[in-house]
C-alpha cells in the first residue's frame, strides 16, 4: 500500500501548482567564466518504472507539455532527462533555438515515430520524408519542395483551397437560413476537421471528397474514421518500447495498423486515378501528384509514401489553430472586429486574386502566430545534433537529442509580456528572431506549412467578412497531448450574420 500511495503522489506531481506561475526559469542564465560541462546541466529525474505505470495506466502521456513546462519552472532554461538508454537535452529560449538552426548540417536528423516506421517495415513500403534521415530524406526532399513549398506550387492551390473555403462558408450561409433565430451554435472542431481533408485532399490529388455536406457516403466516413484512429493509437504507442507494448497493447497495434492500412488503400487508389488521366490526356486538375508523376520526380512508391504522410499530417495541424483561433475572437470582440474591418477593406482585392489573402491580410497573420504561440500543435521541435554545441554555458555534445520546447517558450513572459493575454498586435511590432517556429525552422522546417498557411488564412478571412463569433466560455481550454496538442473539448461556438 505504501508503494502504491507513493506511486500515485509522484504520477500526480507534474502537472500540480501550475496554475501559481512563478518566475523562476524563464530568463537566460548569465555565462559564467569556465564553460560547464554536459553533467552540469539540471537533471530531471524520474523514476521510469513509475513513469511506466502512468502511461500504460493512462494510454499516453496527455499532460507532457504541462509536466516539461513545469520542470522549466523549476530547473530553468535547460535541463536534461532519460528516456530509457537515450538522454534528451530541453531548452525554451529563442536564442537556444536559433544555435540549434546554426549548428544544423544540410541533412538535419531527428528521431522517427517508431509506430509509423513499424508499419511501413511490416507492410514493405517506403518511407516519406517524415519518416526519413539522411541522404534519402534530403533526395526526397529536394524532389518535394518545388510541387508542395514553392512560391510556383502555392499560386497553383491558392484558387483550389479558396473553391473549398467558399464552399465551407456556404454551409455555414444554410445553417443560418434554417435557424429561425438569426444565429446558430455547433461544435467547429469536427466540421473544420473535415474542411482540412478535403482541402487537402484536392490540393494532392485534384479530386473532392464531399465532405462539407450532411449527406457523407461511408467511404468519406470511414477515412475520416481511420485518420482519428491512427492519431489516438499512435499516441499510445509513442512512449514505450515495442518489445513491451506487443503484449500490453496487442488490440492497440491492430487498430494502428488497420488504420493505416485503410489510409494506404485510399492514397494507393487516388494515385492510380491521377495516373490514368494523366496517361488519357485528360486530368481533372492540377495536383502535386499530378506534378509529380508527370516531373518524373520521384518513383511511384516515392509518391505514395510521401503523399500519405501529407494528408495524414494535414488534419489536425490545421483545424486546431482554426478552432483556437476562432474561440480567441469570440473571446476577445474587440480583436475580431479589427480582423473583420482588415478581410472587409481587402474583400475586392482577394474575390479578384485569392493569393492577396497572403500579402493584404496582416493582422490575420498576426492573430494566427497568436493562436500558434498559445496553442503549438507541435509542442516542441527535435533534433539529433551533428556536431558538438554550447547551449546556456553549457557543453552539449554530437548525438545529443535536442528538443525545443515551443510551448514553455510561447508562455515564456521574458519572451512574451503578458504572455497570457491573446494579443496579435505583438506579432506586428516584435523584431525577435526565431519567437515563431510552430512549422519549424530551417531545412527541415514543415512540408505542408505553406497548404496549412493558405487553408487557414483563406477559411478565417471568408468567414469573419461573413459572420460574427461569440462563445459564452470565458475560462481557458485545456490542451492535451496526443501526438499534437488539441483541446480536451472544443469550445461551443455561436455564429451571426454581420449585419
Amino acid at each position: 500500500m505504501a508503494l502504491r500511495a507513493k506511486a500515485h503522489v509522484w504520477l500526480a506531481r507534474p502537472w500540480q501548482c501550475l496554475l501559481r506561475m512563478r518566475a523562476l526559469g524563464t530568463t537566460a542564465a548569465p555565462a559564467t567564466e569556465a564553460l560547464q560541462p554536459f553533467e552540469a546541466i539540471p537533471l530531471y529525474s524520474r523514476n521510469k518504472w513509475l513513469k511506466m505505470i502512468q502511461i500504460l495506466r493512462e494510454q499516453g502521456q496527455e499532460n507532457l507539455h504541462l509536466e516539461m513546462h513545469q520542470v522549466f519552472q523549476e530547473l530553468g532554461p535547460i535541463f536534461r532527462y532519460s528516456i530509457g538508454r537515450r538522454q534528451v537535452v530541453s531548452v525554451m529560449l529563442p536564442e537556444d533555438a536559433e544555435k540549434i538552426f546554426q549548428a544544423d548540417s544540410t541533412q538535419p536528423c531527428r528521431n522517427v515515430l517508431e509506430p509509423w516506421v513499424a508499419h511501413r517495415e511490416q507492410r514493405g513500403l517506403r518511407r516519406g520524408v517524415f519518416l526519413l534521415n539522411g541522404p534519402e530524406w534530403h533526395f526526397n526532399r529536394l524532389k518535394l519542395n518545388p510541387s508542395v513549398l514553392s512560391p510556383k506550387a502555392v499560386q497553383k492551390f491558392v484558387p483550389m483551397v479558396d473553391m473549398v473555403a467558399r464552399d465551407f462558408l456556404e454551409t455555414l450561409k444554410k445553417k443560418m437560413l434554417l435557424n429561425a433565430h438569426g444565429s446558430f451554435s455547433m461544435d467547429f472542431y469536427s466540421s473544420v476537421f473535415n474542411y482540412t481533408i478535403e482541402a487537402s485532399h484536392f490540393v494532392l490529388f485534384g479530386e473532392r471528397l464531399g465532405l462539407l455536406g450532411d449527406g457523407l457516403n461511408s467511404s468519406s466516413l470511414k477515412f475520416i474514421h481511420a485518420l482519428q484512429s491512427m492519431f489516438k493509437t499512435t499516441t499510445q504507442l509513442l512512449f514505450l518500447p515495442q518489445s513491451l507494448t506487443r503484449w500490453t497493447s496487442s488490440r492497440t497495434w491492430k487498430e494502428n495498423f488497420e488504420s493505416w492500412d485503410f489510409i494506404s488503400e485510399h492514397v494507393t487508389k487516388s494515385i492510380k486515378n491521377v495516373y490514368q488521366e494523366l496517361a488519357k490526356g485528360r486530368p481533372q486538375s492540377w495536383s502535386v501528384v499530378s506534378e509529380l508523376i508527370s516531373e518524373g520526380a520521384l518513383p511511384m512508391d516515392g509518391i505514395q509514401a510521401n503523399t500519405l504522410e501529407l494528408i495524414a499530417g494535414s488534419v489536425d495541424t490545421t483545424a486546431v489553430p482554426l478552432v483556437m483561433t476562432l474561440f480567441e475572437l469570440a473571446r476577445n470582440p474587440d480583436v475580431q472586429r479589427a480582423l473583420r474591418q482588415e478581410s472587409l477593406a481587402a474583400e475586392a482585392s482577394i474575390a479578384a486574386n485569392p493569393q492577396r489573402a497572403l500579402s493584404d491580410l496582416p493582422l490575420l497573420q498576426a492573430a494566427l502566430k497568436e493562436s500558434l504561440r498559445l496553442y503549438p500543435v507541435a509542442s516542441f521541435l527535435e533534433r539529433v545534433l551533428s556536431s558538438d554545441l554550447v547551449l546556456q554555458n553549457y557543453h552539449v555534445p554530437a548525438g545529443m537529442v535536442l528538443n525545443v520546447n515551443l510551448y514553455s517558450m510561447g508562455r515564456n513572459p521574458s519572451v512574451f509580456p503578458r504572455p497570457e493575454r491573446y494579443m496579435p498586435q505583438r506579432w506586428l511590432e516584435k523584431k525577435g528572431s526565431f519567437q515563431h517556429l510552430s512549422f519549424g525552422f530551417g531545412v527541415r522546417q514543415c512540408l505542408g506549412r505553406r497548404l496549412a498557411q493558405v487553408e487557414m488564412m483563406l477559411l478565417l478571412h471568408h468567414i469573419l467578412k461573413s459572420f460574427t463569433v461569440e462563445t459564452l466560455r470565458q475560462e481557458d481550454v485545456q490542451m492535451v497531448y496526443r501526438f499534437v496538442l488539441v483541446p480536451t473539448s472544443s469550445p461551443l461556438l455561436t455564429f451571426r450574420p454581420v449585419s
